[in-house]
Formats: structure tokens, C-alpha cells, sequence
């Protein structure tokens, strides 16, 4: 276009080519946002927005680039926790199985109100106890235990021993316990049994026979004397097993 100059010259002005600017992409925008909610897809959306503002020439690429790297961020924070949250479960069940282990250990090592104690009485019987006379040798009758260190009421010297006129009927020594099992003169049993590493003792009422040998029963805990030697039982678990030195049972 040109229109007459001051002195009659055409004045021409420059022709004007306007471009209209070019939206934001959307993934760009989305990829900050997710980069905050979900930063993995975060990330996705941020290569794929930063790929597409390169082909089109759209706006963004800075929000996408900052979608991209708080979605890195975000990411390596989110599998650090998740690998320290691992770990801590992992400790606390180790740790867990190892105070289950303790205590079951430590019912077996006779420290617990179901096992050996040396200062506690025993259960109610009616057998009469003799805690504080001296050990005397009895004449009772039945057959002489073949236990070293035994006659017909125990063990005479170091061991549990029947009370005065009550035969043994079951002797044993294992690896960790001296055991007696004493008939009364009414049929009934009792059993007495010494820890061997520091002589705490325990006595239980009514055994019961069984095929190989007796089992005594203290609340949860039962002492199971066979041939093979001393079986500790919590329930039906295993506390524990003395295998057999000496065993006599009549």
C-alpha cells in the first residue's frame, strides 16, 4: 500500500505478516501436575510432551522439563522410602522371630514358672515332703534300680530321691537332668526331677505311664521319660530334648 508523501511521492509502508502463537501443550502441563501426584507418570508425560513441543512447536517445554525432573525427584524419594520400609519390616520380623525363639528357649532352660525352680514349692500333694531332713537310706522293697550312684528310692547321694517308704519306679540320668519317678502307697506317682548345671529342682503329682516309659504333666508343660531319655513338650511343640545317659523303668 502507498498513499501520496508531503512532496508527491508515494510513501510505502512494509507489508506485516502476523502469526498467531502457538498453544501449550497439554502432556507439557500434565507432566507438572502428575509429576506431584504420580511422578512416574510424570515423567512419561514429560519425554512425550518435550518429544511433541519439538515436532509441532508448541509452548511448554519448560513446564515439561520441570515435570520431568521433579518426577526424578519425586521417584528416586518414593523407592528409597519403599526400599528403607522394606528393611525396617524385615528387621522387626527377624526380630520378632528371635524373641519367640528366646522365649520358647528360655522355657526349655527351666527359668519359667513350667519348669524347674529352686526356691518355689512344688504343686499341691499329698505326699509328704521331706525339704529339710538328711538323706537316709530306707529299707523298700522292689527291684534295685541298675542307675549308678541309685538304690531303691533314687539317687542316694547327688539326685532326686523319693520320700521315706516310696520306691522308685522309673531312675534316669540325661544330659541336662536327674530324674526319679516315686510310687506312693496308694498307687499313685510323683515325679522329681534336678536340673544338672545348678541343681534347681522339680516335682510334679500324678504322672501317668505310658508305653515307654511316664509322662508328667506341669500346667502346659509335660517331661515325657522314655528309654531314649527326657522330652519336653509346650503343647504339641518341642522345647526341647536331653537324649539318655542312664534309664532304669520297672
Amino acid at each position: 500500500m502507498s498513499e501520496p508523501g508531503p512532496y508527491g511521492y508515494q510513501q510505502q509502508y512494509p507489508q506485516q505478516n502476523w502469526q498467531q502463537p502457538q498453544p501449550t501443550n497439554v502432556l507439557a502441563v500434565l507432566a507438572l501436575v502428575f509429576a506431584f501426584l504420580f511422578a512416574p507418570l510424570g515423567i512419561v508425560f514429560g519425554h512425550i510432551a518435550r518429544s511433541q513441543i519439538k515436532r509441532t512447536g508448541e509452548q511448554g517445554d519448560g513446564l515439561a522439563l520441570a515435570g520431568l525432573i521433579l518426577g526424578y525427584i519425586f521417584t528416586a524419594i518414593g523407592i528409597l522410602f519403599f526400599i528403607a520400609w522394606i528393611a525396617f519390616w524385615g528387621l522387626f520380623a527377624t526380630a520378632v522371630t528371635e524373641a519367640a525363639d528366646d522365649a520358647r528357649s528360655n522355657a526349655y532352660s527351666y527359668t519359667t514358672a513350667q519348669s524347674y525352680a529352686a526356691t518355689t514349692a512344688p504343686r499341691t500333694t499329698t505326699v509328704p515332703q521331706t525339704t529339710t531332713a538328711p538323706r537316709v537310706t530306707t529299707t523298700v522293697s522292689g527291684p534295685l534300680p541298675t542307675v549308678t550312684g541309685t538304690d531303691r528310692q533314687g539317687f542316694i547321694s547327688n539326685g532326686p530321691r523319693c520320700n521315706a517308704s516310696n520306691p522308685a519306679v522309673a531312675v534316669a540320668i540325661t544330659t541336662g537332668s536327674r530324674v526319679v519317678v516315686c510310687e506312693t502307697g496308694v498307687g499313685r506317682y510323683y515325679y522329681k526331677g534336678e536340673r544338672l548345671s545348678d541343681g534347681a529342682t522339680i516335682e510334679i503329682d500324678d504322672p501317668i505311664r505310658t508305653r515307654e516309659g511316664f509322662a508328667a504333666r506341669n500346667d502346659d508343660v509335660t517331661y515325657q521319660l522314655s528309654p531314649s531319655g527326657l522330652l519336653v513338650l509346650d503343647g504339641g511343640s518341642e522345647l526341647g530334648s536331653e537324649p539318655a545317659v542312664e534309664v532304669w523303668l520297672n
